[in-house]
Order: C-alpha cells, then structure tokens, then sequence
C-alpha cells in the first residue's frame, strides 16, 4: 500500500517515529537500528515501509534500508513471529548479521532477541534458512556481512552505546558502565538497563 515515506521526524518514541509528510504525521513503528540512524537527522528522510493490517488494528513499519524492510518481511513470514517480535529481532540483531546467524542456524543467537523462545528460534532456523541463503547478497551490507568467514557478532554494544549517549551520558561514563557487564550477549534493551542501573549508582 506505502512503499515508502519522504519526510522530517518530528518526534522520537520508544519503538517508533513520527515523520511529518505533507503537513501529515504519520506513526511509524521501527527497529532501534534505524532509531539510532536517524534520531540526529535534521534533513529529510526516508522509511521504507510495510503496512501490517489486522482485523483489529493497522501498524505501519519503516525501515531505513529496502534490505532491512525486506529481513522483516522474511521474519513475520514465520509462524509465531508477529510485528513486535520481529522488530525486537531486527533490535538487537543487524540485519546483514541476521542473514548469516539464519544460515549458520545459530538458535542461541536469535534467542538474545525478546521475545525469541528456542521454539521460534529453531523455528526462524527450520523455515527461513533456505529463503535467506538465495537473496541476493549485493542486497546486504557487504562491509558487514562478507567481511568474514563466519557470520561477525552483533553491534549490541554500540547501538546500546548510542541509545546511553542520547540520553545525555558523557562519553567516559558509558564506556565505564558497558565495560563492568560481564555478560554482553544479551538484548540491547536488556544492556541498556544494565548499564543505566550503573550509571545512577556512580
């Protein structure tokens, strides 16, 4: 229906963005990957949208990339995996990353995600592994997914990073307050947490 959406961001929530577009401001839900590509951005930009219709509701999702609207597409084909989990896996899981954790058939991976039981992860395994493995690969960042023989680690850190930075921490403090976790395989909702509970104790 909406391929894609041209537009300013007119305001930033926990899980989505609204894009003003021709005096209209449309709801838009999203990847925290793209949050944190976009959250500075004073130019316009661009989502790449999928409409989602229920009987009850109709969600609008936008991504920053085709190729990450299309690794949603792929993850809401799976049975179990709806809207909301799916934009958790894309959270916390790059996309370029997640093409190479699908064909490793890595479930422990997909289960840092919220909301990925090891059910749906074997799941997501058993029924996209074959999908993925024939796209395209000029359609993925290359950078990120052929610069190594396995599959890299996700960018959990950084993107907690970021999300720690926009809230108005120095630099130093970050740092400090990630390097204290010991267990950094986690959601990087669940690092942010972490990490603020150290930053209001310092």
């Amino acid at each position: 229906m909406i391929d894609f959406i041209k537009g300013y961001i007119e305001y930033i929530g926990i899980d989505y963005l609204v894009v003003s577009c021709h005096d209209i401001g449309y709801k838009i839900m999203t990847s925290q990957t793209t949050m944190a590509s976009m959250k500075e951005s004073k130019e316009k930009v661009t989502l790449f949208t999928e409409m989602i219709v229920r009987e009850d509701s109709m969600t609008l999702c936008g991504f920053s990339s085709a190729e990450e609207k299309e690794m949603f597409k792929l993850l809401t084909s799976v049975s179990g995996v709806g809207t909301k989990v799916a934009l958790a896996i894309l959270s916390s899981i790059a996309y370029s990353h997640l093409y190479q954790i699908l064909i490793a058939g890595d479930t422990n991976a997909l289960m840092t995600a919220n909301g990925v039981g090891k059910k749906t992860a074997q799941r997501m395994v058993l029924e996209l592994k074959d999908k993925v493995a024939k796209l395209d690969l000029h359609h993925l960042n290359e950078m990120d997914a052929l610069s190594s023989s396995s599959y890299p680690k996700t960018n959990h850190v950084e993107e907690a990073y970021e999300a720690l930075k926009s809230l108005g921490y120095q630099n130093n403090e970050i740092s400090k307050a990630l390097d204290r976790i010991e267990d950094k395989n986690v959601s990087v909702e669940a690092l942010i947490k972490n990490a603020l509970k150290l930053l209001m104790k310092s």
